[in-house]
């Protein structure tokens, strides 16, 4: 799922101007970074509930 994430994302910074994006406040996580700190965590299987602050607030791959 991850993968589809980042080839959409690929697509959408090939058509926008990074001038453009930088108007908007656009900066994307790479995808190395994005598996580097999902593989921070390990939740205990035995847990019922997970809560997770999302730093990134943001809709992409974070």
């Amino acid at each position: 799922m991850l993968d589809y994430f980042i080839e959409r994302t690929n697509k959408y910074i090939d058509s926008m101007p990074k001038k453009e994006r930088k108007q908007y406040g656009q900066f994307f996580t790479s995808k190395e970074t994005a598996r580097f700190m999902s593989g921070l965590y390990t939740i205990p299987e035995n847990l019922s509930k997970v809560r997770i602050l999302d730093a990134g607030a943001g809709s992409g791959i974070l």
